[in-house]
């Protein structure tokens, strides 16, 4: 992380002003300036002081999961939209995420997946049912949800059905949206077309949990204690002398190494295993005649 970039958010109020302000012109910020959903997940997401940062190392904190112990790192995009969508994604994580003493390994993989899990079915379809006017806005080329919500083809008519749930069950709509993209992560290879980019998107979500597994192994624990510190000091009263006691410790030597990113081993060693699929969504990409993502954010 630049040290002279973070900012540091210890009141609710500070934090819900901060994040208004990244927002671009569109349904999210007007849901979150109306007291809408936005509005709601920030409040989950400001019962803790939190801090945003630029990176000292973008290639390696790109994909470092810096959401799960309360940061979130600053980024743009040429299209403001879906910049939108991946500041709410890594919200989403970190509000939503429950820390536990003593967790072994199968539970942690257990408890992160479901937050990766409904993260991602929250900003890559719900956010689409939400606010439907979103979708034109996004991406060009097709996207999972589009076969739900669009069936047709035509992002500005999405069905009515589906909106008319969303309204009615959103709850229960969530879990069915939920698990038909983990029907799609768990399948055998013989139930999936492997020239899908869509479906080769949403599959690289197991090999990469495995390997994130695999990397943070050995010292997992020490975020989840850390993080219970962190509420439980701001829970008695402390938001500030807690804010600044956790910054402090993801900074130290112990933690940074004196590389300035918290848990550099782990981030570095996390990006390569993810390039290397990310080169295989490429390829299925390519085949079928859409935009490559290329790491193009990364460059």
């Amino acid at each position: 992380m630049k040290t002279d970039t973070i900012r540091l958010l210890v009141q609710p109020d500070e934090i819900h002003d901060y994040v208004k302000g990244l927002w671009s012109d569109g349904p999210i910020r007007r849901s979150h300036e109306s007291g809408g959903a936005v509005f709601r997940l920030i409040e989950r997401f400001a019962r803790v002081p939190r801090f945003f940062y630029d990176a000292s190392n973008e290639t390696a904190e790109w994909t470092h999961f810096s959401a799960w112990w309360g940061g979130i790192l600053l980024c743009d995009y040429a299209n403001p939209a879906i910049r939108d969508l991946r500041y709410l994604h890594e919200i989403y994580h970190a509000a939503n995420m429950p820390h536990i003493g003593g967790i072994n390994l199968a539970t942690l993989e257990a408890k992160n997946f479901r937050n990766e899990r409904e993260a991602s079915t929250y900003t890559e379809m719900a956010v689409y049912l939400e606010f439907p006017e979103l979708r034109p806005m996004t991406f060009d080329h097709p996207i999972f949800v589009d076969r739900f919500l669009f069936p047709g083809g035509d992002f500005h008519s999405p069905d009515p059905l589906m909106l008319d749930r969303w309204k009615r069950e959103p709850d229960q709509l969530f879990q069915e949206l939920l698990y038909a993209r983990i029907k799609v992560v768990l399948a055998a290879p013989d139930e999936i077309d492997p020239d899908d980019p869509q479906i080769v998107w949403l599959r690289r979500y197991g090999e990469q949990g495995a390997n994130w597994l695999k990397v943070w192994s050995a010292r997992y624990q020490l975020v989840e204690d850390a993080m219970i510190a962190l509420k439980r000091d701001t829970a008695n009263g402390d938001r500030e002398g807690a804010a600044a006691r956790h910054l402090d410790w993801l900074l130290s030597d112990a933690i940074a190494e004196g590389s300035g990113i918290p848990f550099a081993r782990e981030a570095i060693a996390f990006r390569t295993k993810f390039d290397e699929l990310i080169a295989l969504y490429d390829d299925a990409m390519e085949k079928a005649d859409q935009t490559a993502v290329k790491n193009k954010s990364l460059d």
